[in-house]
């Protein structure tokens, strides 16, 4: 290791105030904002609500960017051990921010679940235009009001919050959020994405933003395109080409014509389809402008273009409640073909019925645990991963003691006599004619061994 020569404080907080502003900033975001409470709120306060997440099933950015982090962090600095609380989970959840704000395929997820709840809520709930704003602001990029409210991108205000918590824990809190701030997490790889597909960067995070900010503004009418302003300022400032190419990244294309459908009517049948229409421009306009319509007509398929949603795009079947297994065992095929990867289930996995189908899939049918052997995620929610190798393999001991509770916790699940049982630990009955066991030998070190009855 080379010597590092000695720096004084002052000028390690300099770099530390230059790199992230002036430490007021995140008093000035936060002064005189509303504190709009979502309906997922984990606990009473924004202190409780913040320590009780993490990165996997108590993860929802919604509720991370509604928290007052002024409020938040004046309730810590009244003990030591809670600023140094919320030091470590900031630092916990930036690598999951830094995914789901800037992978394309994760932050067009968000987009299709927020256009839904516009869709379905908007027109019924009163003050839709006063309060989505609020909840939806800044969440990948810093969102404004012109001549009114600002709120800042989301990764700065929890970097913000990281060294304002470090900071008041003394000199030695402030060289750690300079030594391994939040900064160095959000410049390593993601564990919670694709990493082979490439980051867009500000102009992916801006287009979003600016889609999130128009759908928080107005209600649908079913009867009338909605325009999509701030997309459409956009591209009137960085060009319609680079918006038009950043949509279609974010939702597919679908049919000869390239609609960019954003929700389809064949995985939500109570409601429209819901398509962007890209309106060039003409006279003397320099850009093109964006709607959200919604065509009565169904949406064609393109000549040579998959005719099934799960082939043309396996990412969405995650989205719906009713996934056939034949379109899980498609999609898996496709992906395998391709030699792509399934993309991980958003947040709260094991609530999902696509991937209660999925699981079920793979507890009956050899060549699909084989086929999803070969494209799963990588990184978390890593149960699902580590069960399929299980019966693959019929023995299996994890690496890392860390797997085996991932696994354990999976087998939990399927074992639904397993709860009530003390100790817990295997045997587990996790159906379908599957049985599990466990040797713990010295040093925690697990074997899990998986039978199958044979078919009567």
């Amino acid at each position: 290791m080379g010597i590092v020569p000695p720096v004084s404080l002052a000028t390690l907080l300099g770099l530390v105030s230059f790199a992230l502003g002036d430490s007021s900033t995140l008093a000035s975001t936060y002064a005189g904002r509303p504190r709009p409470r979502p309906s997922t709120v984990l606990d009473p306060g924004d202190l409780e609500a913040l320590l009780q997440m993490n990165p996997d099933d108590r993860f929802d950015i919604e509720t991370i960017n509604a928290l007052d982090l002024q409020a938040l962090l004046a309730q810590a600095r009244r003990n030591d051990g809670l600023l140094r609380d919320v030091s470590r989970m900031t630092k916990i959840l930036m690598p999951r921010i830094k995914a789901e704000t800037e992978e394309p395929t994760l932050v067009g997820a968000i987009l299709r679940a927020k256009t839904l709840e516009w869709y379905r809520r908007s027109p019924w709930e009163p003050g839709w235009a006063e309060t989505m704003p609020l909840r939806w602001g800044g969440i990948f990029h810093e969102s404004r009001v012109p001549g009114g409210r600002l709120s800042r991108k989301l990764a700065v205000r929890l970097a913000n919050l990281y060294i304002e918590s470090s900071k008041a824990g003394g000199w030695r809190g402030r060289l750690r959020s300079l030594a391994a701030g939040p900064y160095r997490a959000m410049t390593k790889t993601s564990g919670f994405g694709d990493s082979s597909k490439r980051m867009f960067g500000p102009i992916l995070q801006l287009v979003a933003q600016a889609f999130l900010d128009d759908l928080a503004s107005g209600v649908r009418d079913e009867n009338l395109p909605f325009p999509l302003e701030r997309v459409s300022e956009v591209a009137r400032r960085n060009g319609s080409a680079d918006v038009t190419r950043t949509l279609s990244e974010l939702f597919p294309r679908i049919g000869s014509a390239g609609l960019l459908v954003v929700l389809d009517k064949r995985f939500h049948p109570d409601m429209n389809t819901v398509i962007i229409r890209v309106v060039a421009p003409t006279g003397t306009e320099a850009a093109a402008t964006y709607d959200l319509v919604q065509p009565q007509e169904p949406l064609p398929n393109a000549p040579g273009q998959p005719d099934s949603a799960a082939e043309a795009d396996p990412a969405s079947l995650w989205e719906r409640e009713d996934v056939r297994k034949e379109e899980w065992i498609t999609a898996l095929e496709t992906l395998e073909k391709r030699k792509g990867r399934l993309p991980a289930p958003p947040g709260k996995a094991r609530d999902r019925d696509s991937y209660k189908g999925l699981r079920d899939l793979l507890l009956e049918d050899a060549p699909a645990r084989k086929a999803f052997r070969t494209v799963h995620w990588k990184g978390k929610p890593a149960g699902l991963n580590l069960l399929c190798d299980l019966l693959v393999e019929g023995t299996w001991s994890p690496e890392v003691e860390t797997d085996g509770d991932y696994l354990d916790a999976e087998l939990d699940l399927l074992d639904t006599g397993h709860a009530n049982r003390e100790p817990r630990g295997g045997p587990w009955d996790i159906g379908h004619g599957w049985m599990v066991g466990r040797e713990i030998r010295a040093g925690n070190a697990r074997t899990y061994r998986a039978l199958r009855k044979p078919a009567t």
